[in-house]
């Protein structure tokens, strides 16, 4: 049986692969493998678009703990092809490779000084449009299947892979589920953020907010 400090040793490692992949450079500083500087794309992209249809992924680059920013970046092909990859006002690329970008080992170059270090951050969220209703079924499946390609992306340490546990909503100030009866529970507010977990509310049918989020977001915890 595995001891659970190990077990939560692990998962916190992975969970922070996941989160902060150091960018390596070649000898000019300047240029890294796109597959380092989008650590984990390819597996993402590899599992099928309809199993992670309700995940997407967002990578922002990163430098001495803050976003970075200022910074021009171009994706540079093996056959010289190169494709501006902009990154936006908060460090965050608003363009990533593609799957077969990155198998052919295509190169990320920065336009900074040879000794600049960065580093990219990989964020995952759920494809959920921000609204003040939502059917508990399409929250449990985001939930769900999100999971599995988390799961399939991890490849060989799946076990270790993060879980997503629910979901929450920035800043709609209050939620409840609903029931088929009509009848309500209320649904917990973490840290400014209205809280669903799943598989919590069995025969619940909906989830009316308050007020329509500022943000919707994956919940890890398990409370």
């Amino acid at each position: 049986m595995i001891d659970k400090r190990l077990r939560r040793a692990a998962l916190a490692s992975l969970a922070a692969a996941l989160l902060l992949v150091p960018v390596a450079h070649a000898d000019d500083g300047k240029t890294a493998p796109a597959g380092k500087v989008f650590a984990f794309l390819e597996s993402f992209l590899k599992v099928p678009p309809a199993e992670r249809a309700r995940i997407k992924v967002t990578y922002g680059l990163r430098r001495d703990g803050q976003p970075a920013t200022g910074v021009k970046a171009v994706l540079v092909e093996a056959n010289g092809a190169r494709t501006p990859l902009p990154i936006d006002a908060k460090g965050r690329f608003e363009r990533l490779p593609t799957l077969a970008q990155l198998q052919g080992k295509a190169n990320v170059v920065f336009d900074v000084p040879a000794d600049t270090k960065f580093g990219t951050s990989m964020q995952l969220a759920p494809v959920l449009r921000a609204a003040t209703e939502y059917e508990t079924s399409e929250l449990e499946a985001t939930v769900t299947e999100s999971n599995a390609a988390i799961r399939k992306t991890a490849g060989a340490m799946a076990m270790m892979a993060p879980q997503m546990t629910g979901l929450t909503f920035a800043k709609a100030e209050s939620g409840v589920v609903v029931f088929p009866n009509g009848g309500t529970q209320p649904l917990p507010v973490v840290d400014g953020a209205v809280v669903y977990r799943s598989g919590v509310y069995k025969g619940a049918s909906r989830v009316r907010l308050a007020k329509t989020p500022t943000l919707v977001d994956f919940y890890d915890k398990k409370k």
